[in-house]
């Protein structure tokens, strides 16, 4: 079996870097989670979980969704639908106040949200179109301009903090006494020390609105983006928690005396060729040579020893019950096949035969040793890569049009669960969504997936995704090879920690620490 490995140096420097960082941080109750650094910290356009792991300590949601994909009240006491599905109203709990004192009005939500279209939020992508406005200080009410049957979840998503009504430039370091001036929430923490790119220290609220809550007094980022240093970090005791640690870990650090949390999640991996005009992807075929050439039962088998599930090449899994078809038939590995195609198609020799074609990997769970299986699957079926693992924290570095992972011609993504199929089609493969990173345009794929926003029915909408699915395995350019359950491993003394299968929307609110 190959292995992917760190080399020890790397990591036993980290580690001393660290040991350092801890030496200075606060005594008492204190929780330190290892977690790779943010890129992006504005709330309505960070995406990932470092980044919605540090707004959520400082801000709140109207509604939350829990780990078990539910939709829950947080700062909206209630809410109701008008019978036409086209107006939402909400009322805001009472008595609620800003970390500078300040009170939370309906004015607030409304910027909020209106801040979400002025950024270009990815969460715009459930919201839809809407008009918001404020009924009176407690009441929001949002118009839609047609029936949205996720809108809820838009409310919901990882973007739709609410801010300080008048924030310019929320989570921008300012010059002066204070610098944390428009790090402004209603959130559990208030953020009192941040150095990027090292540590980020969050204090307890004492006027946070839900009464005995948070339990702990602190909670600190360190910022580590190495995955075998994160787990030296563990079991020197310089954090308490990380997640995403690749599963092939469970068994020894189980052995070690470690809690391992262990979720099943619509967690999954995209191996996607660049599809639009003028790239390798844009023929069919070559897309069907690439899924042709994938074992996806031996990758299962050598990366969690069976306890993955095969996927169909779209991100619609098992956990999303009646959306997922599970009569589509599954790909089989037919490398003679692949190379077959590669010839029609006009690569008689295959693909890269005088000069490898470049796989950039999401240096994350342990992607880069499926690439190195991937690698020499696909050399059987005529294809030459060459892997480029690339640091998270780079691979999603820029803006949409200049971050590595939109840009590449060939590469490998880790997408982490959402507790709604239609997330994942309006995100990634409508044309022109915020995430589509293999540029993919589909007419017939972006009608279904708009039908599908306006259907509320279960079974008609679990009939639109059966086509949606199909459209995947038919000319689709990604591969899903599995759908993986999510590893989180904390020290002994932490207690009430329910980790979400998104691991960055972690509510910390109830956890407490006993060292």
């Amino acid at each position: 079996m190959l292995i992917h490995r760190t080399k020890v140096a790397v990591a036993a420097l980290v580690c001393l870097c660290l040991l350092a960082v801890n030496a200075v941080l606060a005594q008492g109750s204190e929780l330190r989670v290892g977690v790779p650094a943010p890129v992006d910290l504005n709330p309505a356009t960070g995406s990932n979980d470092p980044e919605t792991l540090f707004n959520r300590m400082i801000y709140d949601y109207l509604l939350d969704v829990a780990p078990d994909g539910s939709l829950v009240n947080q700062l909206a006491s209630s809410y109701s639908i008008s019978e036409d599905g086209l107006t939402y109203t909400l009322t805001l709990v009472a008595g609620v106040t800003f970390s500078d004192g300040s009170p939370l009005t309906a004015a607030d939500v409304v910027f909020s949200f209106n801040y979400l279209k002025e950024a270009g939020s990815p969460a715009l992508n459930l919201l839809g179109d809407f008009v918001v406005a404020a009924g009176d200080d407690g009441t929001v009410i949002f118009t839609l301009a047609q029936p949205n049957a996720d809108f809820l979840f838009g409310i919901a998503s990882r973007w739709s903090f609410i801010l300080k009504d008048g924030t310019t430039a929320p989570n921008v370091i300012a010059e002066g006494a204070d610098p944390y001036a428009s790090f402004i929430g209603t959130g559990a923490f208030i953020l009192s020390d941040y150095r990027p790119g090292e540590s980020a220290t969050f204090v307890k609220n004492p006027s946070y609105w839900i009464a005995g809550q948070p339990l702990l007094d602190t909670v600190t980022h360190i910022y580590i983006d190495d995955a075998q240093a994160q787990i030296d970090a563990l079991r020197g005791g310089t954090v308490d928690f990380i997640f995403k640690v690749a599963f092939d870990r469970v068994a020894e650090l189980e052995a070690e005396g470690l809690n391992v949390i262990i979720k099943p999640t619509n967690q999954h991996p995209v191996i996607r060729i660049r599809s639009d005009a003028g790239f390798l992807g844009e023929d069919v075929r070559v897309r069907q040579a690439f899924k042709l050439a994938t074992d996806r039962e031996i990758l299962n088998l050598n990366l969690f020893d069976g306890n993955a599930i095969i996927g169909n090449n779209d991100p619609i899994g098992p956990l999303y019950g009646p959306f997922y078809d599970d009569t589509l038939a599954q790909p089989e590995y037919d490398p003679a096949a692949a190379c077959a195609l590669l010839a029609e198609a006009g690569y008689p020799d295959g693909l890269g035969a005088d000069e490898p074609l470049m796989l950039y990997i999401d240096d994350s769970f342990n992607y880069v040793q499926m690439a190195e299986f991937l690698k020499e699957q696909w050399a059987e079926g005529c294809i030459n890569v060459e892997l480029l693992p690339r640091n998270p924290g780079d691979y999603y570095a820029g803006d949409m049009d200049t971050a590595e992972w939109m840009t590449v011609d060939l590469g490998i993504t880790g997408w982490g669960s959402r507790p709604i199929p239609q997330q994942y089609l309006v995100e990634a493969y409508v044309t022109g969504a915020s995430f589509n990173e293999s540029h993919w345009s589909d007419a017939e794929l972006d009608a279904l997936v708009a039908e599908a926003a306006v259907t509320a029915d279960i079974e008609a909408r679990a009939a639109i995704y059966a086509r949606i699915a199909a459209i995947f395995a038919e000319r689709g350019p990604i591969i899903v090879p599995f759908f993986a359950p999510i590893v989180g491993v904390t020290a002994p003394g932490v207690t009430g920690l329910d980790m979400h299968p998104f691991p960055g929307s972690t509510d910390l609110r109830t956890v407490t620490v006993n060292r």
